[in-house]
């Protein structure tokens, strides 16, 4: 079954197309005693057109440490059976919408082996 790529980008690393496209989830209801953040959260969908490489990068607020990235296709050569993984803070990766030069430095990161 194909992709759909209808309102995605695209975007090719090392020969290889991914589609991407960032959504929006309007309200983190937290766990008993904490407050309710209406801060959307925002997150960055990649998926190779094979369907193999799937993640879902959550975009950083201001003030987060670290951010978080969930792993649903088999293909995560940087951890192999992750299902989430904590991804470092880098230069420009809490704009409002990423661009496809950070698209494609989080997949380099995400196919590497860890170090």
């Amino acid at each position: 079954m194909a992709v759909n790529t209808k309102g995605k980008r695209k975007v090719s690393v090392k020969g290889r197309p991914f589609i991407w496209h960032v959504e929006s989830k309007d309200e983190h209801i937290p766990e008993e005693g904490g407050f309710v953040d209406h801060t959307p959260e925002r997150f960055l969908h990649i998926i190779a057109t094979n369907k193999k490489f799937i993640v879902h990068y959550r975009i950083p607020k201001e003030g987060d440490e670290f951010t978080t990235l969930r792993v649903e296709g088999e293909q995560f050569p940087r951890q192999p059976g992750a299902k989430e993984v904590r991804v470092p803070r880098w230069k420009h990766d809490s704009k409002a919408y990423p661009t496809n030069d950070f698209v494609r430095h989080l997949i380099g990161w995400c196919l590497s082996e860890e170090k």
